[in-house]
């Protein structure tokens, strides 16, 4: 099939501007929306992924419609860029995502930029049962706790049959963290309502006798 472009000698020289003007438009704001759609779509995460990207569509914290792997995983930059920065480099980055990785300091920037009023909690929002001062543990006096993830870092791919994005205790008792509260006694100071009576718990930690003759 052969296209007679015969015509387009006869156009005016502003309409012949115009479509070729036209056309570099197109395939540049064409080609970069189709890289910035395949970058960002977590089908090519999940073709070496496929473990990890099935924990984090389970995930109740991050919901797979609301978080994607472009939001925790790749380094998001400002509006306008830095002094420094190069200007065409700065606004290809930005709109096709460079630098995934899963790296503690690319994650934990990522938490602090959709969460920035956390580390200022006195005790997290919502809560019924437990109470943990975020202002005391992220970068206080006492303790130096500088990412997110050394609480949270179950927050999107959880290998626990019961997910969740809370801390754990056995974290919390890791090391020197709380090793004066390690006993019963000292449970209310995070637990604060008390699921079960003790009486309830021993009932469900003892066997249950044998019949008789058995």
């Amino acid at each position: 099939m052969k296209i007679d472009l015969g015509f387009f000698k006869d156009l005016p020289v502003w309409l012949k501007t115009s479509l070729i003007i036209g056309i570099l438009v197109a395939t540049v704001v064409g080609f970069f929306a189709v890289a910035r759609y395949t970058d960002k779509d977590d089908g090519l995460c999940q073709g070496c992924h496929p473990v990890i990207h099935q924990m984090w569509e389970e995930s109740k914290s991050h919901p797979a419609d609301q978080v994607t792997c472009y939001e925790c995983h790749t380094k998001h930059l400002e509006a306008f860029p830095e002094d420094d920065t190069n200007l065409i480099i700065h606004y290809r980055d930005k709109i096709i995502p460079i630098h995934f990785n899963s790296g503690p300091e690319m994650i934990n920037a990522n938490c602090l930029r959709c969460h920035p009023e956390i580390p200022k909690l006195e005790k997290v929002k919502k809560t019924r049962i437990i109470k943990i001062s975020h202002k005391k543990h992220f970068k206080s006096e006492k303790v130096k706790i500088d990412s997110c993830l050394v609480c949270h870092y179950p927050v999107a791919h959880d290998k626990y049959s019961i997910p969740t994005n809370r801390p754990r205790m056995q974290g919390c008792f890791a090391g020197e963290c709380h090793k004066a509260e390690r006993n019963k006694d000292r449970c209310e100071l995070c637990h604060f309502v008390k699921l079960v009576e003790e009486g309830e718990v021993l009932k469900k930690v003892q066997p249950v006798p044998a019949p008789p003759g058995k």
